[in-house]
């Protein structure tokens, strides 16, 4: 009888755990697709506007937990998960202050630079330092104030100045960081014109010594990402979904053999009953009828049974 049950068990547990592995695989395989990006060239404003929540698994040389960059035309966030926490915390925010997409061959590079001015994380930032705007001609210094219509504002005491976006070469301050992702395109399309594609991953570097790393590291945030890692998740999950499935195993596979011979117990006991050499007495004692009793049948009143 064990052997009965024990290779049905094994065989129902051995594909389960097989089906929830695979299944597992190709979960965990579709949590690392790219992540969609659509960029808009918009020459008079700051160069594009960028769609799209990219993985980001650093910040300079900060890893962040779970991190994330998420584009919302001029602007950006950059988010991570908390330890024993499932939602998102935005750390850090602003806008982009100029951008662009560069065809190379069948892949686009996406390239900009964002410009911080809110999150958690701001105050991690140096800004005692000044902001540089180089362009071909000059270098303007002072405190980035705005991003308007094609131009970027900077404000030295007094004096603001308003430089043209296309002129910019580079930005360097504590709280502007240059971001590139590469995206491949769903369609070909032309220089110059609106795209769609996949992008797998954002770089993000900082233009200047920004963040104060060892205090960054004791931020909350740091400590974890809320979730187990995919390989634990998967071990775990086999493990519960195999105990569940054999919930749902035919009952004839567990008790089949065990009911099956209480089954032919019940019908020998029968036969022996109405066998009995006293049966037609009985039957004739009763009148004509046989006998309903509360007892299994064979058994007797004081107890026992054939």
């Amino acid at each position: 009888m064990n052997k009965t049950m024990n290779k049905p068990m094994k065989q129902t547990l051995n594909f389960a755990a097989c089906t929830l592995l695979a299944l597992a695989t190709a979960t965990s395989g579709s949590a690392a697709l790219a992540a969609n990006l659509q960029f808009a060239p918009q020459p008079t404003t700051n160069g594009g506007a960028i769609y799209g929540r990219i993985p980001l698994n650093k910040l300079g040389t900060l890893s962040l937990p779970r991190g994330r960059a998420t584009f919302k035309s001029h602007t950006v966030e950059i988010s991570a998960v908390a330890e024993y926490q499932f939602e998102r915390q935005t750390v850090l925010s602003g806008p982009v202050l100029k951008c662009s997409a560069i065809q190379t061959g069948k892949q686009t590079v996406v390239n900009g630079i964002a410009y911080f001015q809110d999150g958690d994380w701001l105050r991690y930032l140096d800004n005692t330092a000044a902001d540089k705007i180089t362009t071909a001609a000059t270098t303007y210094e002072g405190q980035i104030t705005a991003l308007k219509k094609g131009f970027v504002e900077i404000t030295t005491g007094q004096l603001v100045t308003n430089v043209p976006t296309e002129q910019i070469l580079s930005i360097t301050s504590p709280r502007a960081y240059n971001f590139s992702m590469v995206v491949t395109p769903y369609l070909a399309a032309p220089a110059g014109e609106p795209l769609s594609g996949d992008a797998d991953l954002v770089s993000m570097r900082p233009t200047a010594d920004v963040l104060s790393l060892t205090v960054v590291k004791r931020d909350p945030i740091m400590a974890g990402d809320g979730d187990m890692s995919t390989k634990k998740l998967v071990v775990l999950g086999t493990f519960l979904a195999a105990a569940q499935i054999t919930q749902f195993i035919p009952m004839a596979i567990v008790f089949g053999p065990l009911r099956n011979q209480q089954v032919q117990q019940y019908h020998s006991r029968m036969a022996n009953y109405y066998n009995q050499i006293n049966t037609q007495s009985i039957y004739n004692a009763n009148g004509g009828l046989i006998p309903i009793t509360p007892y299994a049948p064979g058994a007797i009143p004081s107890g026992g049974g054939l």
